[in-house]
């Protein structure tokens, strides 16, 4: 992959434009935060709003700004774009949204339209494209991605791709889990024994600037489907629901999380819909944890599996539980639950380990 955006943007190449992709720009970026005052980030994405919190963090202010008419335009529909600009303005971080950068300037990013905006420091997080040249050099049919089946096959036998370099169906992905999913299915292929990726639904948690966000499913209801959708800007809470039939076809949670889980395996069961989750305003218990719920979806890690590792292996923190069983080595957006789940094991495991001893000395 290379940086798409940023590559075209007049002024890229000054010294106090820094991109955001790898821990060293991570560390380049703290660096210059020690002297910044005013910090302009391009590309309101995940990548983007973590950046403008970090640098609002460290007392730098910050403005991110994004070409789509809203934020996080992969994950979030209008409303809860809307719902997370609000929260983040609340704790000064400004949004501007449907417009881009026309060139930056020593001291200026300058936007389409002439509007200046003060920046000694610059961050650009506008996303990848695929880099597809020697692909299309070499005969590969090349759209957006590499174009590839359902078996992850290219236009030329003996050829297959996966990830962000590749397009299947019209789609090119940005997260994790499919991609790890596209791989499996390659593997599979390329050792003779073929497998198919008919596409994912992909469902995730995150924390965006102390925000919590939800987002699993299609985006946008089409064709017959119906929506539920319930704001609350006083608490900072959003809930869009998108049904096919009985069944849910995609979810957005800002700010309340709390029925994530639910919804997730409601995604990947096609279960019908409690009638209680489709009552506006309506609080939504989880289900009673199960060794069959999934913790980590990129990588389909139980539970179970989990607390089966943690207990045989005497766990005691997430970075030796993905080495593991590799939970955590996607996303990442399942460590904390792995973390919660590593201490109540433990826990568990002292508490009746103690139940016993004092039954034994009784």
């Amino acid at each position: 992959m290379i940086a798409g955006p940023a590559q075209r943007l007049a002024g890229a190449d000054l010294g106090h434009v820094l991109a955001f992709r790898t821990w060293r720009d991570v560390d380049a970026i703290a660096a210059a935060a020690a002297s910044a005052r005013r910090a302009v980030v391009v590309g309101g994405g995940l990548l983007g709003l973590e950046a403008a919190a970090g640098l609002h963090a460290r007392g730098v202010a910050a403005s991110v700004v994004e070409l789509a008419d809203r934020l996080m335009p992969q994950q979030l529909d209008a409303g809860a774009s809307a719902a997370l600009a609000r929260a983040l303005a609340r704790l000064g971080i400004e949004a501007r949204v449907g417009t881009g950068v026309e060139a930056i300037e020593p001291q200026h990013v300058r936007l389409v339209g002439g509007e200046a905006l003060a920046a000694d420091l610059v961050v650009v997080a506008a996303g990848v494209r695929a880099e597809t040249a020697l692909a299309r050099a070499a005969g590969l049919e090349v759209r957006r991605g590499i174009v590839v089946d359902d078996a992850l096959r290219t236009s030329v036998p003996g050829v297959w791709a996966v990830g962000e370099c590749a397009e299947h169906r019209g789609v090119v992905p940005g997260l994790w889990a499919p991609c790890a999913e596209q791989a499996r299915a390659a593997a599979a292929g390329v050792v003779g024994d073929p497998a198919a990726f008919l596409g994912s639904t992909p469902a995730t948690t995150l924390k965006v600037a102390g925000v919590d966000l939800f987002a699993g499913g299609v985006a946008e209801a089409h064709g017959e489907m119906d929506e539920l959708t319930v704001t609350d800007t006083r608490r900072g809470t959003y809930r869009r629901l998108v049904l096919d039939g009985e069944r849910l076809a995609g979810a957005v949670l800002v700010g309340d999380v709390a029925p994530a889980r639910a919804l997730s395996e409601l995604l990947r069961t096609e279960r019908a819909v409690p009638e209680a989750l489709l009552e506006p305003g309506a609080a939504v218990e989880a289900p009673p944890p199960s060794d069959a719920d999934v913790i980590c979806s990129c990588n389909g890690v139980t539970r179970g599996a989990l607390r089966a590792a943690i207990r045989a292996g005497g766990l005691t923190d997430v970075a030796q539980v993905a080495n593991a069983t590799r939970a955590t080595t996607g996303c990442g957006s399942c460590a904390p639950d792995v973390a919660r789940l590593c201490s109540s094991t433990r826990n568990t495991d002292e508490t009746d380990g103690q139940r016993d001893a004092d039954t034994m000395a009784a």
